[in-house]
This record gives structure tokens, sequence and C-alpha cells, in this order.
């Protein structure tokens, strides 16, 4: 397990500059929320829908919600695959640049519609829980089941060229395979995100300030990072590749 993470860290400062060029596609998927009108709020630079504000929403504002939407989803699922190609470009020992070239386009379509048919999916469950007055439960329940779903989305694409459906289940038998590796993603994660938002609070007195530093800096090292990390863990699960 320390080995995978040692290998991460191999990767990220070996290829620095070049993951920092593909991570500029994170700084704007997580800047666009703040052109949305969604009724939205931030904490440790992530961006949290307010659901109850939902119906009060006009369909011009729906409209721009559902552009700035999928152009966040693109340049996320762009920036993923970007940094994925790397982890495979460092394993079988390949250009980046004719790889990136090659695979770039094919693999960010593939994963941008995974993210977008949960996405739907999710919205759909939330319009029928706002509009019925049930509970938000189901909601909550295919939120967390989803996001593992889409954990290892990416590397299953990229380092594996699996299909949506194929790549969905070998996030979940990944998760199933190595759990232990699953646990130490979070923990890293969360402690870089809460140093990070530490240190902006410790630099930055206006909000605004503090929310364009953590989201500068989760962006450009925090965010990369973590993905790579995360790819090494898919590739782990193979006994010759640790």
């Amino acid at each position: 397990m320390f080995e995978t993470f040692g290998h991460s860290l191999q990767v990220y400062f070996k290829y620095l500059t070049m993951i920092l060029f593909f991570s500029i596609p994170f700084v704007i998927a997580l800047l666009l929320p703040y052109l949305s009108p969604a009724p939205v709020f931030s904490a440790l630079g992530g961006y949290f829908l307010r659901s109850g504000s939902l119906p009060e929403l006009q369909l011009a504002d729906s409209l721009i919600i559902i552009v700035i939407s999928l152009l966040s989803l693109a340049f996320l699922s762009l920036a993923l695959v970007a940094i994925n190609l790397v982890v495979k470009s460092s394993r079988t020992r390949t250009k980046v640049s004719a790889e990136a070239l090659k695979s770039l386009g094919k693999y960010t379509a593939v994963v941008l519609a995974i993210f977008v048919a949960v996405k739907v999916v999710e919205t759909l469950i939330l319009l029928y829980v706002i509009g019925s007055g049930v509970s938000e439960l189901p909601v909550f329940i295919f939120s967390f089941l989803s996001t593992l779903g889409l954990f290892y989305v990416a590397p299953a694409v990229v380092l594996e060229e699996k299909k949506p459906a194929p790549a969905f289940i070998a996030s979940y038998k990944n998760i199933l395979i190595k759990p232990l590796h699953f646990i130490l993603w979070l923990v890293v994660a969360f402690l870089l995100v809460y140093v990070v938002s530490s240190i902006s609070f410790a630099l930055f007195t206006e909000t605004a300030l503090r929310q364009g530093f953590i989201v500068l800096v989760n962006s450009l090292f925090v965010l990369p990072f973590l993905v790579i990390l995360q790819a090494q863990m898919y590739i782990a699960k193979y006994t010759l590749i640790k």
C-alpha cells in the first residue's frame, strides 16, 4: 500500500510541469459553478446544492445551470483523462504527447458520458423527491452508490480501455478487492484538503481570497496528486505491477 503511495509521488514529481499544465481544466471546472445561478454554497473548496431552492428557479436559470454543469463536467473529465494518460505513459514507457494526441478525445468522451448519465439520473431522482415531498434519503443513497461507481471510472477507461458500464462495475470490484486503498485515498484527500483550507484561513481574512486560494491550490496541486494516487491504486490490483 505504501509502495503505491511512493510510486504516486515519483510520477507526480517526475512529470510535475506536464501535470500542472493538464490540471488547468480542474481550475476551470471548479470556477465555473461561480457563474451558475444554481442555489449552491461552497465549503472546503467544494460546491453543495441547496435542493430546497430548486423549485424557485426559472427556465432560463435552469438552462444556464445545465450548460455550465456540462462544461464543468467536460473540463473535469478532460483533466482526469489527461493525468491518467501520464500515469499510463509512465507505465508503458511511451511518450505522453503521442499518447495524449491519440487517445485524449476518445477517453474524455467516454468519461464525460458516464458523468452525465449519473448526473441526469441523480437530478431526476432529486426532482421527483422534491415534487412528491418525500424524504431525500433515496437521493443520498444513489449519490453514495454512484460515487463508489465513479471512483475508479477514469483509470478503468484510460488504463484498461473499458466501456462505460464495465468501467462503472470495475470501480466497485476494485474497491472490494482493495478496500484499504480506498480508505487510504480518503484519508489522504481529507488531510490535504484540510491543510490547504487551514493555510487559506491563516493567510486571508476575506472570503473571496480564501476560496480563490483553495480552488487554485486544490486544482493545481492536490487534485492532480489524488488522481495519480487513484490510478496507481487501480493498477496495484495486478500482482506484477504494484
